[in-house]
């Protein structure tokens, strides 16, 4: 009878519960390679293309050392390049509108956004980003039903710092066919724009000739800046993984989080408009969301072999959080061995997700006070996400084997003015594996 290699299955899941608790790095893991004595070498280059929109390019580089008796030293070393431009929040104008709006882009260059209608895209803020990485994570036996996983993650990027650590306990049961795992992550972050951190809600640029609520009578009165956007964020997770049998194993997680402080994007604006003027934008303001979030999730994975040449590998995951946000994610990918060597994997993957209760497309000059929170970031919107493609892999000899994969994706959006977001995904990695 045909095993699957539990070993490595194994490993593929407790990957998937270690980054739970490190999202913030993408780690490119040697999951469905099966463990050996051999230390491995990977490179892996990365671009996403959004059309019209942000690109990114990547290149990762993750070295894992086998230490011996079960223990491994991990680092993965990651550069991007981030490109383009992105919705700020503001309506997509009417035809008619025109002249031109001064803003600070988030890599603080300052930029002038057009707004001559749909064609000068406004609601688009251009900006350059570069962004390094460090990740490195220690895996060592404790006991002989015992593990351990420490990990500690720098990031750096022009206007943003972020650093953190976490921490996992495997413990097996049951012949080693259970296995039960805890983990702890915490994880700070700061923001420092080049022009000072607006509050939330406070004024970015509005139309002298349009009075709106009293407290905004004089528009040269900008928003107050600050310095430093901190935020702290703790994330704890349990979870359970079970050899069904000789050919299928399961995980099941439940993570939950808390994040403190500045959680406003300081980039994203929201548009003051006049419905007695065709909904004519008058003011333009910066966005303001809580400044606490406690987020839930469920987590349920599975990989099986159907046979000596398949393997299906299917999760899903329920998000929900306090701001009124619930996401559903299915993932699927079924791996073909079509020759001993080599693979094909195609991929689907579906997000729909609902908006934040304090998500609102704009908002009314009419009103006689401000709002306590207010966000039109689409992303904290009603939206619906669908990803197809395709992997190929194959193997080089004895120490070595590459991959190759192309991914469409496109997001629909339910309660902004937005166009589809359609983006490919290319990505190509190489491993080899040395003494």
């Amino acid at each position: 009878m045909l095993v699957l290699p539990k070993h490595s299955v194994r490993h593929a899941l407790t990957v998937a519960t270690c980054t739970v608790l490190s999202s913030s790095i993408s780690v490119v893991s040697f999951a469905e390679e099966e463990v050996s004595d051999l230390s491995k070498i990977g490179l892996s280059t990365f671009y996403y293309a959004e059309e019209g929109r942000v690109s990114v390019n990547t290149t990762h580089v993750a070295i894992e050392n086998d230490l011996g008796d079960d223990a491994f030293l991990r680092a993965n070393i990651i550069y991007d390049t981030i490109t383009g431009a992105s919705p700020n929040g503001r309506i997509i104008p009417a035809e008619t509108n025109g002249g031109s709006i001064p803003f600070t882009s988030a890599s603080g260059f300052s930029i002038s956004i057009n707004d001559n209608g749909s064609a000068g895209k406004r609601w688009l803020t251009e900006f350059t980003d570069k962004r390094a990485a460090l990740d490195l994570s220690l895996e060592k036996p404790i006991t002989r039903t015992l593990k351990g996983v420490i990990e500690g993650n720098y990031s750096s990027e022009n206007d943003f710092t972020s650093y953190g650590v976490a921490g996992t306990i495997s413990w097996d049961r049951n012949q080693r066919n259970t296995t039960l795992t805890s983990g702890l992550a915490i994880l700070r972050e700061s923001v420092t724009p080049a022009s000072g951190t607006p509050l939330g809600l406070g004024v970015s640029n509005c139309n002298d000739t349009v009075p709106v609520l009293p407290e905004w009578e004089n528009c040269n009165v900008t928003s107050t800046r600050f310095g430093f956007g901190r935020k702290r964020m703790f994330d704890g997770m349990i979870g359970v993984t079970q050899v069904v049998n000789q050919r299928t194993i399961t995980q099941l997680n439940y993570s939950l989080g808390v994040s403190l402080g500045y959680l406003t994007d300081p980039y994203k604006l929201i548009s003051v408009v006049d419905n007695s003027i065709d909904g004519e934008e008058v003011m333009i303001l910066y966005e303001k969301r809580p400044d606490r979030r406690t987020r839930h999730s469920l987590y349920w994975k599975t990989v099986s072999q159907l046979s000596e040449k398949k393997i299906v590998d299917f999760s899903y995951r329920y998000f929900w959080d306090d701001w009124g946000i619930t996401s559903h994610t299915f993932d699927y990918k079924y791996r073909y061995d079509y020759e001993p060597k080599s693979y094909f994997q195609p991929h689907f993957r579906l997000n729909v997700q609902s908006g934040a209760d304090f998500f609102q497309r704009a908002i009314d000059s009419s009103i006689t006070s401000l709002p306590q929170y207010a966000s039109a970031d689409y992303r904290l919107g009603k939206l619906s996400t669908y990803s197809i493609g395709l992997k190929y892999g194959h193997e080089l000899g004895v120490n070595g084997s590459f991959a190759v994969r192309a991914e469409y994706i496109r997001q629909s959006y339910s309660e902004v003015d937005l166009p589809d977001m359609k983006a490919l995904v290319y990505q190509g990695a190489f491993t080899f594996k040395f003494k």
